[in-house]
């Protein structure tokens, strides 16, 4: 997955709740955007799982809902919240960039 398609993906979710060190994105909340295909998705899971600062992440299918537990220390949560609005900031860059850097990994 490319950055392209990453930033795509992202597009189709919105942030649910957002507390320092607990995000809850809801997948798939504009009609117009396509949700990944389930390659990208587990990808993107298995990247999100190997971040450096994230603790834990879960999916909830059925609520289209994912759960992702960070450290705030090593992700800024306006992270989190500018990546997913769209927002080109430099910590919403910084969060992209370490998506990147696993491009060549094996999910």
């Amino acid at each position: 997955m490319n950055e392209d398609e990453l930033l795509a993906a992202l597009k189709s979710c919105r942030i649910a709740h957002h507390i320092p060190g607990r995000l809850r994105v809801k997948l798939g909340t504009h009609a117009s955007t396509a949700l990944p295909g389930k390659a990208e998705a587990i990808w993107l899971l298995n990247r999100l799982r190997r971040l450096d600062g994230v603790k834990a992440v879960s999916l909830n299918a059925l609520a289209r809902s994912c759960t992702v537990e960070y450290l705030p220390s090593l992700i800024s949560p306006a992270a989190w919240e500018d990546l997913l609005a769209g927002i080109e900031s430099q910590s919403a860059s910084a969060l992209l960039e370490r998506f990147a850097l696993g491009e060549g990994e094996q999910g």
